[in-house]
């Protein structure tokens, strides 16, 4: 036993210095274990948990803010539907809207009247109805139904107007012998109005129709036209 003192007297201080060291360290990595770790974890959950409060906290200042604004009201869609559909008749701008399509599709109407008595009224709308005579080429005329068509249209949801809201009615055609694609037809337009209680067009004394031949523009009365009926000639 005095043998081993001595052995261990003789160790180099710096070995001794070593081993007190390294118990040091020892010690102070399990006490981080046992104590500072644990309470690491703990402080590391409870930011978390304070991170998830703040981020609700934000969530409902934001919808306390957004409650605040009323809806943005699409004015580009109101637009398109007032064009699609005015609220009144305004029979001179439903003529030259379909003299303005028959000169885009290459022909001429020798008739555009509106249809006394026409205005049907339906629930929140109501229809307008319009005569129209026709003699010329049938494939003109397939052109401007199309055209009519297409002034409003429905793509992916939304409304696209370039015009007023027509719906052809009736179409009446004739040929005469081998004259095809020469025809003379005869339709009836209806145009949509927004509201019930839409006024409707004026009436006027009672003319005979007005060709659009510039050699016989002068009207004649005609006692056989409905009272009240007033002709209008397309535009060429």
């Amino acid at each position: 036993m005095k043998g081993l003192k001595r052995k261990i007297a003789k160790l180099d201080v710096r070995i001794h210095f070593a081993a007190a060291g390294f118990v040091v360290l020892l010690i102070a990595v399990l006490g981080y274990m046992m104590v500072v770790s644990p309470q690491h974890a703990k402080a590391a959950q409870l930011q978390a948990q304070a991170d998830g409060v703040q981020l609700q906290i934000y969530k409902r200042k934001a919808q306390l803010k957004a409650g605040l604004h009323p809806p943005t009201i699409e004015t580009a869609d109101l637009f398109r539907l007032a064009r699609a559909m005015p609220d009144r008749v305004d029979m001179p701008g439903i003529i030259l809207t379909l003299s303005d399509v028959a000169r885009a599709s290459g022909i001429k109407f020798d008739l555009i009247e509106p249809v006394i008595g026409g205005e049907l009224p339906n629930g929140s709308y109501q229809t307008s109805r319009i005569h129209l005579l026709f003699n010329g080429d049938f494939y003109g005329l397939s052109d401007f139904l199309y055209r009519l068509r297409s002034l409003v249209a429905v793509r992916n949801g939304e409304l696209l107007a370039s015009g007023r809201l027509f719906n052809v009615d009736t179409v009446t055609f004739n040929v005469v012998g081998d004259a095809f694609p020469q025809i003379t037809a005869e339709l009836f337009v209806n145009a949509y109005i927004y509201g019930s209680g839409a006024a409707a067009a004026p009436t006027a004394p009672a003319t005979a129709p007005t060709t659009t031949d510039s050699t016989s523009t002068t009207p004649a009365t005609d006692s056989t036209a409905p009272a009240g009926a007033t002709a209008a000639g397309a535009t060429p």
